[in-house]
């Protein structure tokens, strides 16, 4: 279980946020992630797109010792912070849309809580199979979940709970129809309120 003190490493306030049904909700998903990393394993190096502050990509790390890492992330503030906090990590600030920059191919690509904020989704996820990687886990907000339980705490009420930076919206069978052209979909599984993905890059 991912302590209290991990979560106090980070600036996102969804990490900050000290509701205990909050952390308990990241801590589940963390926990699935995990478990649906194993099913993707061996692995020597993970790559990490859309990273953040690398909340997940740390967590993972310090797992997996001898698994290398490397993010990228849009936002360079959260690219510093990440290296503050996990040096082994090699960061780098970049674009989901331009990943040709990469040296190194990763054995699995791990894009969580991205694609729901993109204009061009179908664009990210054509570039992020272009990789190379022999799986993929992805996640999304499950909906519409996601937005009910953002009305139930009374978070954006005015936008029936939707997230302002949020522009395209998945349930289960979507998410999946989403993937199917880039990915083959292995493992669909459901963490409230987020869906997470294992799957095969299409050759």
């Amino acid at each position: 279980m991912i302590p209290d003190a991990y979560f106090d490493r980070f600036e996102t306030q969804k990490y900050r946020h000290k509701n205990p049904v909050q952390r308990m909700l990241i801590r589940r998903f963390a926990a699935t992630l995990h478990s649906m990393f194993l099913e993707a394993l061996p692995a020597r190096t993970v790559l990490e797109v859309g990273c953040g502050e690398g909340f997940l990509s740390g967590y993972l790390s310090e797992k997996l010792e001898d698994t290398s890492f490397v993010g990228v992330e849009y936002n360079p503030d959260d690219v510093a912070r990440l290296q503050r906090h996990f040096p082994r990590i090699e960061a780098h600030v970049g674009s989901i849309y331009d990943l040709g920059f990469l040296t190194k191919k990763p054995d699995v690509v791990v894009c969580c809580e991205v694609l729901e904020h993109l204009d061009d989704p179908r664009r990210a996820l054509a570039e992020l199979r272009k990789v190379g990687a022999r799986r993929a886990l992805l996640s999304v907000p499950h909906e519409p979940f996601f937005m009910l339980s953002n009305l139930l705490r009374g978070k954006n009420v005015s936008r029936f709970g939707n997230d302002i930076d949020h522009k395209n919206h998945w349930g289960m069978a979507s998410f999946r129809a989403l993937l199917e052209p880039d990915f083959e979909v292995l493992d669909l599984r459901t963490s409230y309120p987020w869906i997470l993905a294992l799957a095969e890059p299409r050759a």
